[in-house]
Formats: C-alpha cells, structure tokens, sequence
C-alpha cells in the first residue's frame, strides 16, 4: 500500500503526467461536446458546422509549413537565445504577411461572389472564421515554440480552454443559434490563448525581417508544408469531397463519424506531441543503432496501443447509437474511419527521424504522391462506382497504406537496414497487427453483427499478449521519471 501511495505522490509532481492526464480530461470534455454537438444540432446542422471546421482546418494547414520549420530550427538550437529570437521574430513577421493574404482571398470570395460554401450559408460566418484562422497561424507557432521549451501549463490552457467554452455554449444554446455561440466560443478560445502566449512567452516576441532567416525558414517550411500539408490533407480532401458531392445532412453524418474517430487517437497525441522536439533532437544526433532500437520501443508501444484503442471503439460504438439513435447511418461510416485514421500510427517514429536527418522534401513527394491517390480514388469511388458516403473514406484507407509502406522504406534505408518488400511489411504492418485489423475490415464489408466484432478484440489481446505485457514498464518509467521529456 506504502508503495502505491509513494507512486501517485511521484506521478503528481511529474509534469509529463500531470500534462497528459490533463490531456485526458480536456479530450473527455471533448468527447463529450461532440455528442452533445451533434444531438442539439442534427444532422442538417452538424453538416453546417462541420464545413465551417473545415475551412479552418484549411487555413491552419496552409501556414506554408512556417511554425513546423521554426520548431525544427530551433529544437536544436535552443540554446542560442539571440539566434532564437531572431527565428521567431522573422516568422511573426512572414505569418502577418500570410494573414494579409488570407483576408484579400476571402474578400475576393464576396466581391466575386465565388460561392464558397454556399450550400451550407458559409458567408454569414466568414469575417469570424477568418479571424479564428488568423489567431490560428500565431497560436500554433507560439505552441511550438513553448514545446520546444517545455512550458506545459500555457499549452495545456489553450487546449482546454476551447473545449471548456464549447461546453458552455452546448448548455445555453441550441440549433442554429448553437451554431453561432459555437463560432463565438472558438473564436474567445482562439484569442485568450493568443494573449497568454504573448504574456507569458519564454523568449522576447518582436517582429523583424531577417532575409537570410527567412530563407531559410521558406525553404525548410516550404518542404515540411509540402509534407504536413500533402498529409493533412489526405483526410480533409476527402471531407471535402463528401461535403461537395453529398447532401448537408449526409456530410453530418460523416463528421459525426469522423469527430467520434479522431477523438480516440487523440489520447496517444498528447504523449507522442510532448517528446517530438525531444525526438528530434535524438535523432539527429543518434547513431543509427541507437536510432534503430529506440524507434523499436517507442513504436511497439504507440502503435500497439493505437490499434487497441480503435477495436475497443469499434466494438462499444453501437452503444453510443442507443443513446443517438439519429446518426444509426453513421455506423458503417465510423468503423471504417476508425481503421483508416489508425493507420497513420504505424508510421510513427520515422516521420520524426527523416526529418530530423533532413529529409522533408523525399518526405513531401511522398505525402504529396499519397494526396493524388487519395483524391484519385475518392474521385473514382464518387463519380464511378457511385458509392454511399460511407465508403469513401476508402480512398484514404488505401492512400494511408501505401504513404506508411512508403515512409517505412525511406526509414529502414537511411539506417541501412533490410529494404526487402517482406522486411518493410513485417517492420510497418506486423502480422500481430494485420490479423485483427482485416478480420475487423471484412466484419464491415460482410456487415456482421456489432456483437462480433469482440472476436476481432480477444484475437488482438492473444497475439499481441507479449508486447502489451511490455508496456507496463514504459508507463511505468512515464509515472516515475519526471526527466522522461528529456529523452
């Protein structure tokens, strides 16, 4: 007993737990507002909202890659202060630029009645959504920049802060009016995090134009843009190609989906977001056996649970359609998101260790090679084989498979290991893994029975008993050991 309370006193006073259990309860909170969200609004209004997510979505993602090259840049650098300084001076600077762009192309939708949206009323909400995607562009570099330097607690509240203000918005309001407090409450989210960071900042925040920086911040960006945004993009393509070719209420269905999915991999992004900077920095200066046996452990942990997580989802989710009857069609739509986005974890670890090494233009031909798959087959699947909404996040399955495979060759290369087809598959998608996730894939495309898909579960547990045994010591060196960011 003695030894247990000894635990939870040592786990209280790490702050990498503290922040990821933090994580957890912002993520429930999330949870949450998305069911709530989608029973006061329907399925009509839930397909409003979720365009209205995906233009900010496109605005996050097209940053030109900016704040992903700063934090590259300065993780290992991060002891020449002025140097830093001048990094993220420089790139406030290219990011106000990129806010002016931002305005005139919106402007330019109204003057030349471009009609963005407008089967889902899109321009009521515009001069709003505009500012929460220019608040956006700031707060997702002062994110990595207080990443990079190990300040949780302001990451924390401007993670948390949006899903609380949500909440609020969920009692108060309802329907269309719902729709607006939701805008309002993203909005407030967005811009108290936006002064906390600039308070609180653990490096002078000043505007300034350094030409050979932002050379170098365009170049490393526009690589990492290429690649983030080519990847990102891989899901927001085909929400928006739904969105387009499908009914309003069709597209509510699917972001019902998809927010449901999204949730559950949200609970190992908490880990594998706080020690990226740290893993880059190992990386780079790594040699390639001890790369090779840390990206061992740290993906038969990541991944191993990541596939856990969505057969469990996959098996409860029925009774969440006891409670939400009304999104009953989003079921088939929701398994088969749930095995498509899970596939993006299998290629955790070297999309870390190829940019730390310098590769993020082989990176980016290859997102960008997936994006052209994923929107080629989406395309095929809508407009010639004609299939319902539910099946088309095929095409992202299918790109996810040959983006990871793809990834894990450049990997496995750089650290001269075997390149074979057979030694990238069994590295990428191991047979313990593969087993239970077509079991589960076939279970849909049959339409067995929800009750089913336990079998899929116990298989996954049998096979995967050693590896899953393995991970208390990881969670267990997690609680214990405070300097466990500082790998």
């Amino acid at each position: 007993m003695d030894k247990f309370i000894n635990i939870i006193k040592t786990a209280l006073k790490n702050k990498v737990v503290l922040f990821i259990f933090s994580r957890y309860g912002t993520y429930f909170i999330h949870f949450i507002n998305s069911l709530f969200i989608a029973v006061y609004l329907g399925p009509y209004y839930l397909g409003v909202w979720g365009f209205i997510t995906l233009v900010t979505q496109y605005m996050n993602h097209l940053s030109f890659g900016i704040s992903d090259s700063v934090t590259a840049i300065i993780s290992v650098n991060k002891g020449k202060e002025f140097y830093t300084q001048k990094v993220i001076g420089t790139a406030i600077t290219m990011l106000m630029s990129l806010s002016v762009i931002a305005i005139a192309f919106f402007t330019a939708n109204h003057i030349f009645n471009l009609n963005l949206g407008d089967k889902y009323g899109f321009s009521t909400y515009v001069p709003v959504v505009v500012l929460i995607g220019i608040l956006g562009y700031f707060n997702t570099l002062f994110n990595h920049i207080f990443r990079v330097y190990g300040r949780l607690f302001e990451i924390a509240f401007s993670q948390t802060i949006y899903p609380l203000l949500i909440l609020f918005a969920i009692i108060f309001f309802k329907k269309d009016e719902l729709l607006w407090a939701l805008v309002g409450a993203n909005f407030l989210a967005f811009l108290s995090s936006f002064i906390l960071y600039l308070i609180k900042s653990p490096v002078k925040i000043k505007p300034i134009f350094n030409l050979r920086l932002f050379k170098r911040i365009q170049i490393k960006g526009w690589h990492l843009f290429v690649y983030n945004t080519s990847f990102f993009f891989i899901v927001i393509t085909t929400r928006t190609l739904v969105s387009g070719f499908y009914s309003v209420k069709e597209f509510g269905y699917f972001t019902f989906a998809f927010s449901l999915a999204n949730v559950i991999l949200l609970l190992l992004q908490a880990f594998s977001y706080l020690i990226f900077p740290k893993l880059l920095n190992r990386f780079a200066t790594s040699s390639n056996s001890q790369n090779s046996d840390m990206l061992e452990k740290l993906r038969d942990a990541y991944v191993t649970t990541s596939h856990l997580l969505i057969h469990v989802a996959i098996l409860f989710f029925p009774m969440f359609l006891l409670l939400f009857p009304q999104y009953e069609t989003a079921s088939e739509a929701f398994k088969l998101i749930a095995l498509s986005v899970v596939l993006y974890t299998n290629s955790f670890g070297y999309s870390g260790l190829l940019i730390a090494k310098g590769y993020e233009k082989k990176l980016g031909r290859v997102a960008f090679s997936a994006l052209l798959i994923n929107i080629t087959v989406a395309l095929v699947l809508i407009q010639l084989i004609h299939v319902p909404f539910t099946l088309v996040v095929i095409s992202t399955m299918v790109s996810y498979f040959i983006y990871v495979f793809m990834l894990g060759k450049m990997g496995r290369k750089m650290l001269k290991l075997n390149t074979s087809f057979i030694s990238i598959a069994k590295d990428i998608y191991p047979i313990r893994l593969l087993i239970p996730y077509i079991v589960s894939l076939g279970f849909i495309f049959f339409s067995v029975p929800d009750k089913y898909f336990i079998l899929p579960l116990i298989l996954f547990l049998i096979i995967n008993f050693r590896v899953l045994s393995k991970l208390k010591t990881i969670f267990k060196t997690v609680i214990l050991n405070p300097n466990f960011i500082n790998i």
